[in-house]
């Protein structure tokens, strides 16, 4: 069970208020009159529900044989039902369905009117009261195998039977009742009831447009539950970061000696002269030269000299750092021109001397090295 105040609305205005408290099993204090209603305990806030009884004279109940369908498509069906049995119309109603009842009977439906309902929830909030569910009367009383069970409820006498639950009336009730058993609930066995009606509602008018507006509100424990799995999240990243990093580097690192094996063996002396790496590179720069090396640099200016008409290549010097020093005559200056942009075509950087003119050609100098 639950805590709980529960207030019985008036069915008249000039009809007195009155209310029970509920802590777990028991009612713990009641009283009536507006004014008397007890403000709700600041510490129970969290745990003490409002919940409040409609009067059975300021509604119809019933019991609907409906079949499995959505929330929606069942509200729609109640309705429907609804408009068939009243002679108001229904944009008028507020339409109210409960749960299928445990025996598989049918399922609880209420009818009142809407400015009944936003009347009640009008005065309710005006005592700052949000009550979170609205339950009809004669469902607080407990649902009897055959017959009928009767309890005074809020000041109203009420009557509930297998498949019905109304208000008494002098004059209706015995048509109603016929020579049907009628138990009188006495006041344990119907406070009892109440305890247990509250607890677990089997129709709550807070349906529809008069449903609940549940407020937003920051859960602090889930905040943090949800920043420390973040910080979990973002470690376990960071975890595996570090861990690639270092697979990464040990395998370079493999790769690494590996390759000094390699370049080791095929040094004449073996391992053991130092960076196997380094040495293999000076001596293979011993062999092929500096930069491109000499075959790639000389080729390159062969091809760019046969391609030019009118140009003589006189001297050639190759340096260890890869630069080719040349010695070239030509017709003019274009031709000079035309070499250099064809080397620097191929990836060259070419640098010319100043050419002179001799016996009506000119000569000059060209450095050509790797960019």
């Amino acid at each position: 069970m639950s805590n709980a105040l529960v207030l019985f609305l008036p069915e008249r205005r000039d009809d007195a208020w009155r209310w029970l408290r509920i802590a777990g099993d028991d009612v713990i204090a009641r009283g009536e009159g507006a004014e008397a209603i007890p403000q709700r305990d600041v510490d129970a806030i969290d745990n003490e529900r409002v919940v409040a009884i409609a009067p059975a004279g300021a509604m119809t109940l019933d019991w609907a044989e409906l079949p499995d369908l959505a929330p929606a498509q069942a509200r729609a069906a109640a309705r429907l039902l609804a408009s068939e049995n009243s002679i108001q119309p229904i944009e008028s109603l507020h339409v109210a369905l409960g749960e299928t009842e445990e025996d598989g009977t049918g399922r609880p439906m209420a009818t009142v009117e809407t400015a009944r309902m936003a009347e009640w929830l009008a005065e309710l909030q005006a005592r700052g009261l949000d009550p979170d569910a609205i339950v009809p009367s004669p469902l607080l009383l407990p649902r009897p195998d055959a017959g009928f069970v009767r309890g005074d409820l809020g000041g109203e006498t009420v009557l509930r039977g297998r498949d019905s639950g109304f208000a008494e009336d002098p004059a209706l009730a015995p048509w109603l009742v016929g020579d049907a058993a009628t138990e009188e609930l006495t006041r344990e066995a119907l406070e009892r009831a109440i305890v247990a009606g509250v607890a677990e509602p089997a129709l709550d008018l807070r349906q529809g447009d008069f449903a609940r507006r549940r407020r937003w509100a920051i859960d602090w424990k889930q905040v943090r539950r949800l920043a420390i799995i973040a910080g979990c999240v973002a470690l376990a990243s960071l975890m595996i970061s570090l861990v690639l990093i270092m697979r990464y580097s040990f395998a370079a690192d493999e790769e690494e000696r590996q390759a000094q094996i390699a370049a080791a063996s095929a040094l004449p002396g073996g391992a053991g002269q130092g960076n196997a790496i380094a040495l293999l590179d000076e001596r293979l720069a011993a062999l092929r030269g500096g930069g491109y090396g000499f075959s790639t640099t000389a080729g390159a200016v062969f091809a760019a000299v046969q391609a030019i008409p009118g140009i003589d290549l006189n001297a050639m010097t190759f340096e260890r750092d890869g630069t080719m020093k040349l010695s070239l005559t030509a017709a003019a200056g274009p031709e000079v021109e035309t070499v250099k942009a064809r080397l620097e075509a191929m990836g060259l950087r070419v640098v010319p001397s100043v050419f002179q003119t001799v016996n009506g050609r000119i000569s000059g100098d060209m450095t050509v090295s790797p960019r």
